[in-house]
């Protein structure tokens, strides 16, 4: 009875040596730093999309009898810049991109965790300091467990569960009900046209109703154009063609990458 008790606890304790908390954080980070460029090009598609909204809303009279509109728009146009710029910083962050990408792999439906010893199918339970695991290893360990060959052999299941991850973070962050976008976007568009104005010494021009109803008009442009956005684009990040490189043309590195997580 004794050996076997002893045995048990020895199986349980080589079956948590498999990815333990470094090794989670540490394959999520991997998948960050993949996934960080294709918010990117969703997002450049985005501006793009912002910037031909803004300029088809007729600016009022009382604005360009004062300064040129070029001026105006230039200075929104680089409010737009500074919002998505600072927007992506934020939405690749390790606390915001790889802390989704560690939850929907480790904690949520159907994790990466538990026993990898039954049944059997690599011959160690983990490999020695300073060496990775084997893609032959990757290869053989075909049921979902807690080690890195595990998470290798299921990349595509894994590299699913991101890309689904990321298109809710980006529809939450574009929502209108408490979007960090939308707040954004909203906020320093209206920023910048009070301080384009009073930079031409014309402040008093942002109490204007004109400019007002100019504003609001932006505000529904940006919000109509961010709905698009999400309808078009975020719904399809990764199936789009242009996006096939950026999401597919780094299995085999990544999978190196995993390998070499105790």
């Amino acid at each position: 009875m004794l050996i076997k008790t002893i045995s048990l606890i020895l199986l349980a304790a080589s079956s948590t040596l498999a990815c333990e908390p470094d090794c989670r954080r540490g394959v999520a980070k991997n998948f960050a730093y993949f996934y960080a460029p294709v918010i990117q090009d969703s997002v450049d598609n985005l501006h793009s999309q912002l910037s031909k909204a803004i300029v088809k809303v007729a600016v009022p009279s009382v604005i360009t009898d004062q300064i040129d509109k070029t001026e105006l728009l230039d200075d929104i146009e680089e409010s737009i810049d500074t919002s998505l710029n600072t927007f992506v910083a934020m939405a690749t962050s390790q606390s915001k991109l790889a802390e989704g990408f560690y939850q929907v792999t480790f904690n949520e439906e159907l994790p990466y965790k538990g026993d990898c010893n039954h049944p059997a199918r690599l011959t160690r339970t983990m490999p020695p300091p300073g060496e990775s695991w084997t893609m032959d290893e990757c290869n053989k360990m075909d049921y979902r467990c807690g080690n890195p060959p595990s998470i290798c052999y299921f990349l595509q299941d894994v590299k699913a569960r991101c890309v689904g991850r990321m298109r809710r973070q980006l529809t939450e962050y574009a929502s209108f009900d408490n979007g960090a976008l939308v707040k954004s976007l909203v906020r320093d568009t209206r920023k910048s046209i009070y301080s384009t104005f009073g930079n031409n010494g014309i402040g008093k021009l942002s109490e204007n109703n004109q400019v007002e109803l100019y504003i609001a008009k932006l505000v529904s442009a940006t919000i109509r154009t961010l709905d698009i956005w999400v309808a078009e684009d975020v719904t399809q990040l990764c199936e789009k063609p242009s996006q096939k490189e950026l999401c597919n043309s780094w299995d085999e590195q990544i999978k190196l990458e995993i390998l070499k997580w105790p």
